[in-house]
């Protein structure tokens, strides 16, 4: 929108925190929130205060005693970031209240099921749930029964299956079981195991499973044996930790879960070391239940304290919040050191980031999840099985999964409970985000007794659903942790080595996440929705994102897609010495390579190369002495290119180019040596563009330049067409808008940005979008830039001009530049606009300076002006 004097912006009520100079704004109704140094949360207090932005601007400049070009260069990209991401609007904001979940929408799809496939276990935990133990001769439902169970499972939509105990590896059929879910089904499936049962037959089955289909969630309580085989059984540790090993040195994904307790609570750091050496990606920590034997556990830690039966074995008693809060993030910290995600963090970190605006509203049971127990009874989730109060339905009376899951007033007492309903969380900043804690813990937390009745009131089950979760300051502090982690480490990526030196933003909540692989709305509309997983399994989608355009270009790398991204022709002069199976793979939308000026014994770096055809048409241009990169991450893709890149060297008779495995965000490449760096229609695939730019800066040497084309929207696009992957792979809905594309470069330290290219690509639901190829430079400060009498002259046709560092130049007016200015000015894309004189102290007038690279223009004339003096001092940032 256009910033004119008289615009208000209007800004929501927010929550605010501070610390060493950085400011976040938290809008907890909505929820959205921002991080942003001390200038932007000037600039936000006084546009909260209904400011106009002409007074604002005024205020701003003579706050910082700055001249109005630069004061205006800066509110003006503040203002456009506040809008850009949703935190300010041109009109006032009214909010709709918000009525609970079960007010908007009903469950349309199944998504989990998960299958207590038996009772009966090899071990006999000291905390187990459910009472599992070797003498529970519990062996669950015939495999024919359960294989009916999930092909239903599956016309429902079920799209993971989880599979619990007891031990399910002690069934004999359970192979049967597995292959039918992931084979036949093609569905994914979780197995919770002790792991210690992978040896012989076992072992030698379980290396035929799918490894894209199959995962394993495996327990170990303890750092060593010693405290493990305390909880868990004598030997249980050695067997458990082999299995683990085992099963990740066969290429599964693993993760190691442990429930915390006292007993273990200070070697949870040294667990995650334990999780590192056995090779698991992750670990998770699991909070216990007060149910099964752990409240026995309990029992028996009181009656030791209070010197009753003191000869009786020592309970596990449940840590306080104090402890755990103090203990997970020593876990972060060894988990940060080593590599491995805690999938408790990870996903309070993707809550944190997600999709500003989307309300979280307690757990997914019987909405688009449900459990069946060992005699085919169906429970709300695998926490809360067997508890006879909250059966939903016998599967053997005749009723189907959809009919129990859709008609049970259980279900609907569970859909009917809502953070809204708990007046513990009313004035709680983060109730949205934390949406209102763990169901299963509140009913555990706040049941007293109940459970041991024959039936719970429907009316009394939705309040102890809604009641207080005991580990929700856990979850809250883990939460500050999280936003604090991001704003602070998007402070630290600042650029302070270009000239862009306005107040930032640093960070907005959704800011570098697809949101499409991940985000499983409840409710989608004017208010929506999302519930929370089970805290007993949260690993296993931490590389989800990527892994959908992975899968998507993949298979383009299989078999060519016309036109999946824009159309282009190629002139046959910088093609002819390329395989057509490279033509025919190319997904972009332009050629960048040819509007970059390439010069031969350049280095060119291309950010997903594809097949290779970017990266074979710049080896024509740089020459037998120069060097061609190209980056990408999808194996195929690479497979295509390698194979073609012998006979492109033979056709040219050199060989330059050579291709690297990577992502956008961490680019193989070393830092200042490219001369060109180009993308073609891949950066709108990142989940953080930020960080792209970033790195494209940083691999670029000084005065080098980036050449982008990709796709941009004309608004931003809705957040029901972001959550469609087959749009994102099109390149489509994960686009910026122009300005913020533009923004982003300049945040990014990219000066003299060119719009070369723009043409109309297409439409969806009434949003337009364009391929744009996009030009920009960098030019690096230095720490001892100087005035030593320079003057830069702007020679038209504008009346005036603004830098991206604020400095105005009235046309054939002579200002006074630093020698980072006075440099940058000198040399492309400035050469024919600007020229670049020095005063000469003997003579009393100008004399030119030239400073141009090879091909920009030869020597700079100096034109007759006036003088006008610095208005602030110089250094990085400011001058």
């Amino acid at each position: 929108m256009e910033l004119t004097e008289k615009v208000i912006l209007h800004l929501p009520k927010t929550v605010r925190w501070e610390k060493d100079g950085t400011h976040l704004f938290l809008d907890s109704d909505s929820p959205h929130w921002i991080a942003t140094d001390s200038r932007g949360a000037q600039l936000v207090d006084w546009f909260g205060e209904g400011i106009p932005f002409g007074q604002v601007l005024h205020r701003y400049a003579s706050a910082n005693g700055l001249e109005l070009a630069k004061a205006w260069l800066h509110v003006h990209d503040f203002a456009q970031g506040l809008l850009r991401v949703g935190f300010a609007s041109d009109r006032p904001i009214v909010r709709t209240p918000y009525l609970g979940r079960a007010a908007y929408s009903r469950p349309e799809k199944l998504k989990e099921l998960w299958l207590h496939t038996n009772n009966i276990c090899n071990l006999a935990c000291s905390h187990c749930l459910v009472s599992s133990a070797p003498w529970v001769k519990d062996w669950g439902l015939p495999a024919d029964r359960l294989l009916r169970m999930i092909d239903e499972a599956v016309e429902l939509g079920v799209e993971r299956f989880y599979m619990t105990g007891g031990e399910p590896f002690l069934r004999r059929d359970i192979f049967t079981l597995i292959r039918h879910i992931t084979e036949s089904k093609g569905r994914e499936l979780i197995l919770l195991t002790n792991g210690t049962l992978f040896q012989g037959e076992l072992s030698e089955a379980v290396k035929a499973l799918d490894r894209k289909q199959v995962r394993f969630q495996v327990s170990v309580d303890g750092a060593f044996p010693e405290t493990n085989d305390r909880i868990r059984g004598a030997g249980s540790f050695q067997r458990a930790t082999e299995g683990l090993r085992d099963l990740a040195e066969l290429g599964f994904q693993t993760s190691l879960t442990t429930v915390v307790t006292e007993a273990n609570l200070k070697e949870l750091p040294r667990i995650t070391a334990l999780a590192h050496r056995l090779g698991a990606q992750t670990q998770h920590l699991m909070w216990p239940h007060r149910r099964g034997r752990m409240i026995g556990q309990e029992a028996a830690v009181r009656s030791s304290s209070n010197g009753e039966g003191a000869s009786k074995k020592i309970g596990l008693a449940l840590p306080s919040v104090d402890q755990l809060v103090v203990t997970v993030r020593e876990v972060q910290q060894e988990a940060d050191l080593l590599g491995i995600t805690v999938d408790n963090i990870e996903s309070i970190k993707r809550r944190v980031n997600g999709r500003p605006g989307v309300k979280y509203d307690l757990g997914n049971a019987c909405w688009d999840s449900l459990c069946i127990y060992s005699d085919g009874t169906v429970y709300p989730s695998a926490a809360l099985a067997n508890i006879k109060p909250l059966a939903l339905g016998l599967l053997s009376e005749g009723k189907s999964i959809r009919e129990i899951w859709e008609r049970s007033p259980i279900a609907e007492a569970f859909r009917q409970a809502s953070v809204t309903k708990n007046p513990h969380l009313q004035r709680d900043p983060f109730k949205y985000l934390t949406g209102g804690g763990d169901l299963e813990h509140s009913f555990w937390a706040n049941l007293n007794g109940d459970a041991k009745s024959e039936a719970i009131s429907l009316q009394r089950i939705t309040e102890l659903l809604s009641g207080p979760d005991p580990y929700y300051p856990v979850y809250t502090a883990m939460m500050e942790d999280a936003i604090w982690e991001i704003a602070l480490e998007k402070k630290e990526a600042v650029n302070r080595r270009s000239g862009y030196d306005a107040p930032r933003l640093l960070h907005a909540m959704g800011d570098g996440t697809i949101h499409c692989a991940a985000d499983d709305l409840a409710v989608m509309g004017e208010i929506e929705v999302r519930t929370l997983h089970s805290n007993c399994v949260l690993a296993f989608d931490v590389d989800k994102p990527r892994q959908l355009v992975r899968q998507f270009y993949s298979k383009a790398a299989e078999t060519p897609q016309a036109e999946l991204c824009c159309p282009t022709k190629f002139d046959p002069s910088t093609v002819g010495h390329i395989p057509k199976e490279v033509i025919d793979r190319f997904y972009g939308c332009g050629s960048p390579v040819t509007l970059g000026d390439l010069q031969p014994r350049e280095t060119f770096v291309d950010l997903g190369s594809g097949a290779g055809i970017d990266c074979f048409i710049a080896a024509k241009f740089v020459g037998a002495a120069g060097k061609v990169i190209g980056v990408d991450m999808t194996d195929e893709m690479l497979d295509v290119a390698n194979q073609n890149r012998p006979l492109v060297a033979h056709k040219l008779g050199y060989d330059v180019v050579e291709f690297r495995k990577g992502f956008l965000e961490q680019v193989p490449v070393e830092s200042k040596s490219a001369d060109l760096v180009t993308s073609n229609c891949v950066i709108n695939l990142s989940p953080d563009k930020p960080k792209v730019f970033a790195e494209i800066w940083r691999i670029l040497k000084d005065h080098g330049r980036v050449v982008i084309a990709d796709i941009v929207s004309d608004q931003p696009v809705p957040a029901h067409l972001k959550v469609n992957p087959k749009l994102w792979g099109e390149c489509t809905v994960g686009a910026l808008t122009e300005e913020e594309f533009l923004g982003r470069l300049e945040e990014a330290g990219f000066y003299g940005l060119s719009l070369l290219k723009k043409s109309y690509w297409k439409s969806i639901e009434g949003y337009d979008f364009y391929s744009v190829t996009v030009a920009g430079y960098k030019f690096e400060k230095r720490s001892d830039c100087r005035f030593i009498g320079q003057r830069a002259i702007y020679l038209g046709p504008m009346k005036a001009v603004i830098d991206e560092e604020g400095h105005l130049f009235p046309r054939n007016v002579a200002v006074e530049v630093c020698t980072d200015t006075a440099a940058k000015l000198s040399r492309l894309p400035y050469v024919g606009s600007f020229i670049v004189v020095a005063l000469s102290l003997e003579e009393g007038h100008p004399r030119p300076r030239s400073e141009s690279r090879a091909g920009s223009g030869g020597d700079l004339i100096p034109a007759s002006a006036g003088m006008t003096k610095p208005s602030t001092g110089c250094g990085p940032g400011c001058c």
